[in-house]
């Protein structure tokens, strides 16, 4: 497992994401604010994370952060084990394992914590899908284990790294989305130079609290360099 984490913060407004901050863990948990991104989160309203005012500091703790532990399920609760089962996860999970499944996600901010990019294996759920009228055109067509293509497109006016999810099925083409901002550089670099892949859908959630798309469609992707 690689132990390092991205923090993202999504601007509520127009709902771009931000690569803002890096946790990692060596024996110690280390949190720092990173540019560019951030003075350009900074520009349209973004300020600090809740606990780490400073910006210019690098913050280390021999436990992983309680600002951070508080994002995580509430070991307390009477359905504990089935919320661990849900993300397939162990009872003796450590809390970094249940960090990068859970993301750290609430309902109640605009901030997930997203696995370091990992040129071997990327696991992400598919953004934009709210945009997508495909969607709407597919959602009793999408299964599980979908293979997907992806599909660069340079000229999109929001981000030129913009990567399309597609859904090839029934002799149809379906837009499914877009790879979260945070992994398209490093997935653009790739796929120009034409790296095989695989790309499947892990799981689906049609109706999820958390993330404001119509679907949430998990895709584990992975290289053969």
């Amino acid at each position: 497992m690689k132990n390092e984490m991205w923090l993202i913060w999504k601007n509520p407004e127009s709902r771009r994401r931000y690569k803002i901050g890096i946790l990692t863990y060596d024996c110690k948990y280390t949190f720092k604010y990173v540019e560019p991104e951030l003075n350009d989160a900074t520009l349209v309203g973004f300020k600090y994370f809740p606990g780490f005012e400073d910006i210019n500091n690098t913050y280390q703790s021999d436990d992983l952060f309680a600002n951070i532990e508080t994002r995580l399920p509430n070991p307390g609760r009477p359905d504990y084990l089935s919320v661990l089962n849900s993300y397939n996860l162990e009872k003796d999970s450590n809390k970094f394992e249940i960090l990068k499944a859970t993301k750290g996600r609430l309902l109640t901010d605009n901030y997930e914590f997203v696995p370091a990019f990992d040129s071997n294996k990327v696991e992400f759920d598919v953004a934009g899908t709210r945009h997508c009228d495909d969607v709407k055109k597919c959602k009793n067509l999408i299964e599980v284990n979908d293979n997907l293509l992806l599909e660069l497109e340079p000229n999109n006016k929001f981000d030129e790294n913009a990567i399309k999810v597609i859904l090839k099925k029934n002799g149809n083409t379906y837009h499914l989305g877009y790879v979260p901002r945070y992994y398209t550089s490093e997935l653009t670099e790739l796929l120009k130079k034409k790296v095989e892949y695989s790309a499947m859908i892990q799981s689906l959630n049609f109706e999820s609290e958390i993330n404001d798309e119509d679907i949430t469609a998990f895709v584990k992707l992975i290289f053969n360099k």
